[in-house]
């Protein structure tokens, strides 16, 4: 009776206890303080290189052909995260079709052009390869005709089946017809790293075409990641995390010095703690098979998005990758977006206003290709 006493009154505490900040989950990040009006912007072209689109005509295909259990939240996720993200996928479902909130969003961020790539959720590399291939080439003309709305604002990141080799590299080289100057991929392939072998032609085709990858997470659950969000608060950079560590280890970043890839999530952990996988390199025969340099060497060939929301881990970035390998990303629309990218970059006040320049655009359209030019 004693202890059921104590439970009840540690509850009653609880409920009447008041956060510190109100709940915004579609508006200004809780990971830093923001200026008072409107923040200061770059004289030249801003661009975001992270955010998403959903082509519903992709679902109607592959939905008949999914497992019900086919996304790795199910069984994981607390029933109050499961109803989250019920609610949030309500919520945004028209932020992620409708174009004209998109725009008046990039007008709010200061975000002249924005380079649309798939919903994660929509990479189905779970179903056949011939299905994911048609689901691809679906999402991609989706992509292109929406592009083609409002060439001005809008470029367009493609997707490609990429459990089958052949069928990637050839919807790969369609997206390279249609104007994609870069594609998007998950940070693993089913069961399968991004250091697989049979991958080998694909990233020599994506090295020898100049064309961006743009890696974002997808895929790494845990039974101990069920509460608090933690499926996307660690599990997602730490999806990245691995995919990173197999692109160094196993010698893709060796063997293709002029491949472009572009990390979600500021590149996640070994961004900043990457002197252990150094210090490992040093230390094991087992860290060291098939690479010949520090790993950190093969890192620094990475590019990072803003996506860290905190000043000073951004400012790390910047002095530790240089400010020609960072570039703004948002994650627009989902709840874990960065909605003041600009403002962001603006806080950091120990860079210049030239490295502001190529972080919040100038660097995008170096790796895509593009100039300013061609949106004008």
């Amino acid at each position: 009776m004693k202890i059921f006493i104590i439970a009840k009154s540690l509850e009653e505490n609880e409920k009447m206890k008041q956060h510190d900040i109100e709940m915004r989950p579609y508006g200004p990040t809780a990971g830093r303080e923001h200026v008072n009006g409107v923040s200061n912007r770059p004289k030249t072209l801003t661009v975001d290189l992270h955010n998403h689109v959903r082509t519903p005509d992709a679902d109607i295909l592959v939905k008949p052909h999914l497992p019900k259990d086919f996304h790795p939240s199910v069984g994981v996720a607390s029933e109050l995260t499961m109803n989250t993200n019920k609610k949030q996928s309500e919520d945004r479902e028209i932020p992620f079709t409708d174009i004209d909130i998109r725009l008046a969003q990039m007008d709010k961020s200061l975000l002249d052009v924005s380079a649309l790539s798939c919903s994660p959720q929509q990479f189905f590399y779970m179903v056949d390869k011939n299905l994911c291939a048609e689901s691809a080439e679906i999402i991609n003309n989706n992509i292109a005709n929406t592009v083609k709305t409002n060439p001005k604002r809008l470029t367009g990141l493609g997707t490609v089946p990429l459990q089958n080799t052949d069928l990637a590299i050839k919807e790969l080289e369609r997206c390279f017809k249609l104007g994609f100057k870069g594609i998007q991929i998950g940070a693993r392939v089913g069961n399968e790293e991004l250091s697989a072998p049979r991958l080998e032609p694909f990233w020599k085709r994506c090295e020898e075409l100049d064309i961006l990858i743009f890696i974002h997470p997808s895929s790494f659950y845990s039974d101990r990641f069920g509460e608090h969000y933690m499926l996307n608060v660690i599990g997602n950079p730490l999806d990245t995390t691995v995919a990173v560590h197999y692109l160094i280890f196993d010698g893709v970043m060796a063997r293709y010095p002029k491949i472009k890839f572009y990390l979600s999530h500021g590149g996640a952990f070994p961004a900043s703690y990457a002197a252990r996988m150094d210090h490992a390199y040093g230390a094991r025969i087992d860290a060291r098979q098939k690479i010949y340099e520090k790993p950190t060497t093969y890192l620094k060939q990475f590019y990072f998005d803003t996506l860290v929301f905190a000043v000073d881990q951004l400012e790390f970035l910047i002095k530790k990758y240089g400010a020609d390998h960072v570039a703004i990303g948002t994650d627009y629309p989902a709840d874990m977006a960065e909605h003041d990218p600009v403002e962001h970059v603006y806080q950091v006040e120990s860079i210049t206003e030239e490295d502001r320049e190529k972080i919040c655009g100038l660097n995008a359209l170096k790796l895509l290709n593009l100039s300013e030019s061609d949106f004008k």
